[in-house]
């Protein structure tokens, strides 16, 4: 699922506007090894966690008040559902 979840992400990436900081990290692998994608604005910052397992956790916090807007967990059952399961986590940064 890592690999889906990667190559989701790098397209994701190409969408976003001037002013977002954006860093997809792979961590060292492992038995159910992750990858993240950390999204930065001057307004929110955000990341998306995604184990190989299929698992997910979706945050975006409001900087300046300090309030999750999003926090969520699922799983991605198949990679057709990568888009539909991490849509959310873009919409609120206003990319669709």
């Amino acid at each position: 699922m890592l690999d889906t979840f990667c190559r989701w992400a790098r397209q994701a990436m190409a969408k976003l506007s001037a002013g977002m900081e954006v860093k997809l990290t792979l961590n060292t692998p492992s038995e159910n090894s992750s990858a993240r994608l950390d999204l930065d604005t001057p307004v929110y910052m955000g990341r998306i966690t995604c184990w190989n397992s299929g698992d997910f956790h979706l945050q975006i916090l409001d900087i300046n008040s300090g309030r999750d807007l999003l926090d969520q967990h699922g799983k991605i059952e198949c990679a057709t559902s990568v888009d539909t399961s991490l849509k959310p986590f873009l919409h609120e940064f206003g990319i669709d």
